[in-house]
Protein backbone atom coordinates (compact mmCIF):
# COMPACT_ATOMS: atom_id res chain seq x y z
CA UNK A 1 0.00 0.00 0.00
CA UNK A 2 2.62 2.29 0.99
CA UNK A 3 4.53 1.40 -2.16
CA UNK A 4 2.02 2.25 -4.53
CA UNK A 5 0.89 5.35 -2.65
CA UNK A 6 4.80 6.86 -3.13
CA UNK A 7 4.69 6.01 -6.90
CA UNK A 8 1.42 7.52 -7.05
CA UNK A 9 2.80 10.66 -5.36
CA UNK A 10 5.72 10.49 -7.80
CA UNK A 11 3.43 10.13 -11.35
CA UNK A 12 1.40 13.25 -10.65
CA UNK A 13 4.49 15.43 -9.46
CA UNK A 14 6.06 14.57 -12.66
CA UNK A 15 2.88 15.21 -14.72
CA UNK A 16 1.82 17.90 -13.58
CA UNK A 17 1.66 20.98 -16.22
CA UNK A 18 3.00 24.33 -15.11
CA UNK A 19 -0.66 26.34 -15.96
CA UNK A 20 -2.47 24.05 -13.56
CA UNK A 21 -0.34 24.68 -10.62
CA UNK A 22 0.13 27.96 -9.04
CA UNK A 23 2.95 30.38 -7.43
CA UNK A 24 4.84 32.05 -4.75
CA UNK A 25 5.82 35.14 -3.42
CA UNK A 26 6.33 38.88 -5.13
CA UNK A 27 9.80 39.67 -6.08
CA UNK A 28 10.50 35.58 -6.19
CA UNK A 29 12.40 36.60 -2.71
CA UNK A 30 11.96 35.00 0.86
CA UNK A 31 13.64 31.66 2.02
CA UNK A 32 14.92 29.68 -1.15
CA UNK A 33 13.23 26.60 0.33
CA UNK A 34 11.85 24.19 -2.23
CA UNK A 35 14.64 25.03 -4.72
CA UNK A 36 17.26 23.44 -2.41
CA UNK A 37 15.54 20.47 -0.96
CA UNK A 38 16.68 16.75 -1.51
CA UNK A 39 19.50 14.87 -0.34
CA UNK A 40 21.34 12.29 -2.23
CA UNK A 41 20.48 8.98 -2.89
CA UNK A 42 22.85 6.74 -0.54
CA UNK A 43 22.71 3.38 1.08
CA UNK A 44 20.96 2.37 4.87
CA UNK A 45 22.79 3.76 8.00
CA UNK A 46 24.31 6.72 6.29
CA UNK A 47 24.33 9.89 7.40
CA UNK A 48 24.28 13.52 5.54
CA UNK A 49 24.90 16.85 5.98
CA UNK A 50 24.93 20.31 3.62
CA UNK A 51 25.62 24.04 4.63
CA UNK A 52 24.78 26.47 2.21
CA UNK A 53 24.85 30.11 2.23
CA UNK A 54 22.35 31.46 -0.63
CA UNK A 55 22.69 35.02 -2.27
CA UNK A 56 19.59 36.30 -4.30
CA UNK A 57 19.95 39.96 -5.39
CA UNK A 58 17.08 41.48 -7.31
CA UNK A 59 18.10 44.52 -9.28
CA UNK A 60 15.69 44.17 -12.25
CA UNK A 61 12.48 45.95 -12.55
CA UNK A 62 10.24 44.27 -15.13
CA UNK A 63 6.52 44.89 -16.23
CA UNK A 64 5.52 41.30 -17.71
CA UNK A 65 8.35 40.58 -20.35
CA UNK A 66 9.75 44.10 -20.25
CA UNK A 67 12.57 45.67 -18.45
CA UNK A 68 12.30 49.21 -17.37
CA UNK A 69 14.93 51.57 -17.07
CA UNK A 70 15.28 52.07 -12.78
CA UNK A 71 18.10 51.03 -10.82
CA UNK A 72 17.03 53.06 -7.82
CA UNK A 73 15.19 49.86 -6.12
CA UNK A 74 16.92 46.62 -5.12
CA UNK A 75 15.94 43.54 -2.93
CA UNK A 76 18.79 41.28 -1.48
CA UNK A 77 18.19 37.60 0.20
CA UNK A 78 20.76 36.34 1.81
CA UNK A 79 20.23 32.63 3.56
CA UNK A 80 22.13 30.35 5.61
CA UNK A 81 20.35 26.90 5.27
CA UNK A 82 21.48 23.72 6.91
CA UNK A 83 19.79 20.15 5.89
CA UNK A 84 20.87 16.64 7.15
CA UNK A 85 19.59 13.11 6.15
CA UNK A 86 19.16 9.95 7.40
CA UNK A 87 18.86 6.70 5.26
CA UNK A 88 17.00 4.15 6.99
CA UNK A 89 16.55 1.74 5.02
CA UNK A 90 17.41 0.55 0.92
CA UNK A 91 13.92 2.33 0.43
CA UNK A 92 13.21 4.91 2.98
CA UNK A 93 14.97 8.74 4.10
CA UNK A 94 14.06 11.71 6.22
CA UNK A 95 15.71 14.95 4.59
CA UNK A 96 15.25 18.04 7.39
CA UNK A 97 15.97 21.43 6.43
CA UNK A 98 16.49 24.33 8.40
CA UNK A 99 17.13 27.93 7.81
CA UNK A 100 18.35 31.33 8.74
CA UNK A 101 17.54 34.43 6.34
CA UNK A 102 18.39 38.43 6.27
CA UNK A 103 16.36 40.14 3.42
CA UNK A 104 16.84 43.78 2.78
CA UNK A 105 14.97 46.32 0.25
CA UNK A 106 16.56 49.33 -0.83
CA UNK A 107 14.67 52.23 -2.51
CA UNK A 108 16.65 55.78 -3.33
CA UNK A 109 14.90 58.94 -4.06
CA UNK A 110 16.96 61.71 -5.69
CA UNK A 111 16.92 64.53 -3.50
CA UNK A 112 15.33 62.13 -0.39
CA UNK A 113 16.73 60.07 2.55
CA UNK A 114 17.27 56.53 1.39
CA UNK A 115 14.19 53.80 2.04
CA UNK A 116 16.18 50.70 3.69
CA UNK A 117 13.74 48.32 5.53
CA UNK A 118 16.01 45.12 6.98
CA UNK A 119 14.54 41.88 8.56
CA UNK A 120 17.16 38.78 10.13
CA UNK A 121 15.97 35.77 11.74
CA UNK A 122 15.13 32.07 12.01
CA UNK A 123 13.10 30.59 8.90
CA UNK A 124 10.82 28.13 8.25
CA UNK A 125 11.97 24.16 8.40
CA UNK A 126 10.65 21.60 6.08
CA UNK A 127 10.85 17.57 6.99
CA UNK A 128 10.88 15.56 3.65
CA UNK A 129 10.41 12.01 3.80
CA UNK A 130 11.45 9.89 0.61
CA UNK A 131 10.55 6.85 -0.80
CA UNK A 132 13.20 5.00 -3.61
CA UNK A 133 10.96 3.94 -5.69
CA UNK A 134 13.40 2.52 -8.50
CA UNK A 135 17.20 1.41 -7.18
CA UNK A 136 18.57 -0.46 -9.47
CA UNK A 137 20.36 -0.08 -13.23
CA UNK A 138 20.62 3.09 -14.59
CA UNK A 139 17.79 4.75 -13.67
CA UNK A 140 17.06 5.91 -10.06
CA UNK A 141 13.82 7.51 -8.84
CA UNK A 142 12.91 9.10 -5.39
CA UNK A 143 9.28 10.56 -4.48
CA UNK A 144 8.85 12.59 -1.41
CA UNK A 145 6.47 14.56 1.23
CA UNK A 146 6.17 16.49 4.00
CA UNK A 147 5.19 19.60 5.95
CA UNK A 148 6.79 22.88 5.86
CA UNK A 149 6.45 24.27 9.91
CA UNK A 150 6.02 28.15 10.74
CA UNK A 151 8.83 27.91 12.38
CA UNK A 152 10.08 31.70 11.31
CA UNK A 153 8.81 34.60 12.82
CA UNK A 154 5.84 36.60 10.38
CA UNK A 155 5.11 39.06 13.17
CA UNK A 156 8.20 41.48 12.97
CA UNK A 157 7.39 45.49 12.97
CA UNK A 158 9.97 48.42 12.50
CA UNK A 159 8.35 51.59 14.64
CA UNK A 160 5.66 49.59 15.85
CA UNK A 161 4.90 49.03 12.19
CA UNK A 162 3.98 45.82 11.03
CA UNK A 163 6.18 44.23 7.78
CA UNK A 164 5.05 43.48 4.77
CA UNK A 165 4.39 39.48 4.66
CA UNK A 166 7.49 39.53 1.99
CA UNK A 167 9.81 40.69 4.58
CA UNK A 168 8.89 38.34 7.40
CA UNK A 169 11.11 35.38 8.41
CA UNK A 170 8.34 33.10 8.27
CA UNK A 171 5.18 32.82 6.57
CA UNK A 172 3.04 32.02 9.78
CA UNK A 173 1.41 29.22 7.97
CA UNK A 174 1.92 25.42 7.13
CA UNK A 175 2.74 24.21 3.75
CA UNK A 176 2.48 20.53 1.94
CA UNK A 177 5.85 19.49 -0.19
CA UNK A 178 5.63 17.09 -2.90
CA UNK A 179 9.16 16.23 -4.42
CA UNK A 180 10.83 14.15 -6.79
CA UNK A 181 14.01 13.48 -8.06
CA UNK A 182 15.10 11.41 -11.45
CA UNK A 183 18.75 10.80 -12.45
CA UNK A 184 19.82 8.33 -15.65
CA UNK A 185 23.19 7.58 -15.73
CA UNK A 186 24.32 7.32 -19.35
CA UNK A 187 25.77 4.10 -20.79
CA UNK A 188 28.21 5.40 -23.04
CA UNK A 189 30.01 7.75 -19.94
CA UNK A 190 29.26 6.03 -16.70
CA UNK A 191 30.61 9.39 -14.83
CA UNK A 192 27.79 11.54 -16.98
CA UNK A 193 24.22 11.41 -15.58
CA UNK A 194 21.05 13.66 -16.47
CA UNK A 195 18.51 14.22 -13.48
CA UNK A 196 15.06 16.10 -13.59
CA UNK A 197 14.14 17.07 -10.32
CA UNK A 198 10.41 18.10 -9.78
CA UNK A 199 8.78 20.34 -6.65
CA UNK A 200 5.49 21.41 -5.84
CA UNK A 201 4.64 23.60 -2.75
CA UNK A 202 0.69 24.18 -1.39
CA UNK A 203 0.33 26.98 0.91
CA UNK A 204 -1.30 27.27 3.83
CA UNK A 205 -3.11 30.52 5.11
CA UNK A 206 -1.79 32.64 7.82
CA UNK A 207 -5.06 33.44 9.73
CA UNK A 208 -3.80 36.35 11.88
CA UNK A 209 -0.77 38.16 9.72
CA UNK A 210 -3.03 41.66 10.50
CA UNK A 211 -4.82 40.91 13.09
CA UNK A 212 -8.17 39.81 11.85
CA UNK A 213 -6.43 39.56 8.13
CA UNK A 214 -5.48 36.34 6.51
CA UNK A 215 -2.92 36.27 4.17
CA UNK A 216 -0.95 33.21 1.57
CA UNK A 217 1.86 33.13 -0.38
CA UNK A 218 1.09 31.80 -3.73
CA UNK A 219 1.38 27.88 -4.49
CA UNK A 220 4.75 26.96 -6.01
CA UNK A 221 6.45 24.78 -9.03
CA UNK A 222 9.61 24.11 -9.93
CA UNK A 223 11.03 21.84 -12.75
CA UNK A 224 15.07 21.40 -12.56
CA UNK A 225 16.73 19.62 -15.46
CA UNK A 226 20.55 19.12 -15.70
CA UNK A 227 23.26 17.29 -16.93
CA UNK A 228 26.72 16.56 -14.52
CA UNK A 229 30.35 14.65 -15.55
CA UNK A 230 32.49 13.88 -13.14
CA UNK A 231 36.48 15.18 -14.25
CA UNK A 232 39.60 14.06 -12.18
CA UNK A 233 42.70 16.19 -12.32
CA UNK A 234 45.57 15.01 -10.92
CA UNK A 235 44.34 14.24 -6.75
CA UNK A 236 41.50 16.86 -7.59
CA UNK A 237 37.93 14.84 -8.15
CA UNK A 238 35.29 17.73 -9.55
CA UNK A 239 31.60 17.09 -10.79
CA UNK A 240 30.87 20.47 -12.75
CA UNK A 241 27.11 20.50 -13.82
CA UNK A 242 24.96 22.62 -15.71
CA UNK A 243 20.89 22.95 -14.37
CA UNK A 244 17.91 24.92 -16.31
CA UNK A 245 15.27 25.91 -13.64
CA UNK A 246 11.58 26.83 -14.27
CA UNK A 247 9.35 28.10 -11.87
CA UNK A 248 5.70 28.70 -12.24
CA UNK A 249 4.27 31.26 -9.43
CA UNK A 250 0.44 32.49 -8.96
CA UNK A 251 -0.65 35.92 -7.18
CA UNK A 252 -0.53 35.92 -3.01
CA UNK A 253 -4.09 36.51 -1.59
CA UNK A 254 -4.95 38.68 1.33
CA UNK A 255 -8.22 38.14 3.25
CA UNK A 256 -8.89 35.86 0.42
CA UNK A 257 -8.32 38.56 -2.66
CA UNK A 258 -5.26 38.43 -4.91
CA UNK A 259 -2.37 40.79 -4.23
CA UNK A 260 -1.48 42.82 -7.64
CA UNK A 261 2.22 42.31 -8.84
CA UNK A 262 3.20 39.34 -7.21
CA UNK A 263 3.67 36.08 -9.32
CA UNK A 264 5.14 35.50 -12.46
CA UNK A 265 7.32 32.62 -14.14
CA UNK A 266 10.70 32.25 -14.60
CA UNK A 267 13.38 30.73 -16.50
CA UNK A 268 17.50 30.10 -15.22
CA UNK A 269 20.39 28.69 -15.84
CA UNK A 270 22.79 27.57 -13.31
CA UNK A 271 26.34 26.48 -14.35
CA UNK A 272 28.03 24.87 -10.62
CA UNK A 273 30.95 22.57 -9.55
CA UNK A 274 31.53 20.48 -6.65
CA UNK A 275 35.21 19.57 -5.63
CA UNK A 276 36.36 16.93 -3.11
CA UNK A 277 38.46 18.97 -0.46
CA UNK A 278 38.80 16.11 1.81
CA UNK A 279 37.58 12.52 2.33
CA UNK A 280 33.90 12.93 2.64
CA UNK A 281 33.72 16.63 2.06
CA UNK A 282 32.92 17.98 -0.97
CA UNK A 283 32.85 22.34 -1.61
CA UNK A 284 29.71 23.26 -3.99
CA UNK A 285 29.85 26.23 -5.86
CA UNK A 286 27.09 27.62 -8.29
CA UNK A 287 26.01 30.90 -10.18
CA UNK A 288 22.09 31.40 -10.98
CA UNK A 289 21.12 33.53 -14.01
CA UNK A 290 17.79 34.45 -15.35
CA UNK A 291 16.79 33.58 -19.16
CA UNK A 292 13.32 34.47 -18.83
CA UNK A 293 10.88 36.47 -16.82
CA UNK A 294 7.22 36.96 -17.21
CA UNK A 295 6.17 38.92 -14.54
CA UNK A 296 2.42 39.59 -13.07
CA UNK A 297 2.58 43.58 -12.93
CA UNK A 298 5.29 45.59 -11.93
CA UNK A 299 8.15 43.57 -9.92
CA UNK A 300 11.89 43.33 -8.51
CA UNK A 301 12.91 40.23 -10.47
CA UNK A 302 16.27 38.24 -9.95
CA UNK A 303 19.25 39.54 -11.34
CA UNK A 304 21.47 37.14 -10.08
CA UNK A 305 21.86 34.54 -7.53
CA UNK A 306 25.31 32.68 -6.05
CA UNK A 307 25.24 29.95 -3.74
CA UNK A 308 28.21 27.86 -1.99
CA UNK A 309 28.54 25.01 0.72
CA UNK A 310 29.51 21.94 2.15
CA UNK A 311 28.28 18.85 1.97
CA UNK A 312 29.41 16.01 4.64
CA UNK A 313 28.74 12.28 4.01
CA UNK A 314 29.08 9.89 7.26
CA UNK A 315 29.89 6.51 6.96
CA UNK A 316 30.13 6.68 3.14
CA UNK A 317 28.52 3.66 1.12
CA UNK A 318 26.77 5.92 -1.28
CA UNK A 319 26.09 4.53 -5.11
CA UNK A 320 28.74 6.24 -7.51
CA UNK A 321 25.70 8.05 -8.93
CA UNK A 322 24.55 9.72 -5.46
CA UNK A 323 27.22 12.53 -6.11
CA UNK A 324 24.27 13.99 -8.45
CA UNK A 325 23.08 16.95 -6.51
CA UNK A 326 20.59 19.53 -7.53
CA UNK A 327 22.03 23.08 -6.72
Amino acid sequence: MIHKLFILIGLVILQFSPLAVWGQTCCSGGVPLTGNLGMPIADKHTWQFALTYDLNMLRTLKVGTEKLDERNRQRITQSVLFETGYTFSKRFSTDIFLSFVSQERRIQNPGLPDQNQRTDGIGDAVILFKYNVITHGPVLWTVGAGPKLPTGASDLTVNGILLGADLQPGSGAWDGIFWSFLVHQLQSRKSMSLSLVSSYRQTGTNENFRLTQSYKFGKEFQLLGGISDRIVLGKLLMDPSLTFRYRKAFMDEAGGSEIPNTGGEWVFINPAVAMSIANKLTFNLGVELPLYANITGTQLTPTYRVTTGLYYLLNRTTLDISNIKKQ
